[in-house]
């Protein structure tokens, strides 16, 4: 593989380029080399963003360190594509290595991979099939509230709308369909206090919640089309 630039800490507020002309596995190791945990995607996403600008078949749009792109030709359908460009905190694996031909760095599998064949198939596909929107967003590894697409979504709402959605995680080479979201409840179950002694002229707001467990003991996940799909077909 041939050497890639490497990212430093005197290189911070500098405009960093990257080549996408590089094969798949240069450009992803050039990623690899400019550290972006979260809330520190700046120096990638403004390398995201004058990678999407060269293409003049892309409209780009950017929200904090959240970068989009999509193209215009009047399809019939779009598809939506997102990656996220934070990794969790480097941990002594930057600058990336290969080794026995794999390819070692933080963010590596979770997900520059994945960024890095958005970003090269973003620049290629000038004529898609369906029109196309990409986004590379920050803040992906820590909590909701920073989201950004999230965030980029609540303030361009058109943007993040399309007949079918792709999502660049890690899935071990295989398509992974109708991913559940995420639901957090806070449940109040209310009781009388007593003495232990007495405990007959109490109640016990423990035994209170042994209904909502039983709910969700009862409740039976829907299937996705495409677990559904599969089994058919096994």
């Amino acid at each position: 593989m041939a050497p890639t630039a490497r990212y430093t800490d005197a290189m911070v507020g500098e405009s960093i380029v990257v080549d996408t002309a590089a094969p798949i596995e240069v450009l992803v190791q050039q990623l690899l080399d400019i550290p972006s945990p979260s809330g520190s995607e700046s120096a990638l996403a403004g390398a995201i963003e004058k990678a999407l600008n060269s293409a003049p078949h892309l409209e780009v749009l950017r929200v904090g360190n959240t970068i989009a792109a999509r193209t215009n030709t009047g399809r019939k359908h779009r598809v939506v594509w997102a990656g996220h460009s934070d990794t969790v905190p480097v941990h002594h694996n930057l600058p990336s290595q290969v080794r026995d031909g794999f390819l070692w760095g933080r963010g590596s599998v979770d997900m520059k991979g994945g960024l890095g064949i958005g970003l090269k198939l973003a620049l290629e596909l000038a004529e898609p099939v369906h029109d196309m929107t990409w986004i590379f967003y920050d803040n992906e590894e820590v909590e909701a509230s920073k989201n950004g697409l999230g965030l980029f979504g609540t303030v361009h709402p058109d943007w993040v709308s399309g007949d079918f959605a792709i999502v660049g995680e890690p899935s071990n080479s295989a398509v992974e369909g109708g991913c559940n979201g995420t639901l957090r409840v806070v449940i109040t179950t209310r009781g009388t206090q007593a003495h232990s002694a007495r405990s007959w002229m109490g109640v016990n707001a423990i035994h209170g919640a042994a209904e909502v467990l039983s709910r969700l003991e009862r409740y039976e996940a829907q299937q996705s089309w495409w677990t559904v799909l599969s089994t058919a077909k096994a």
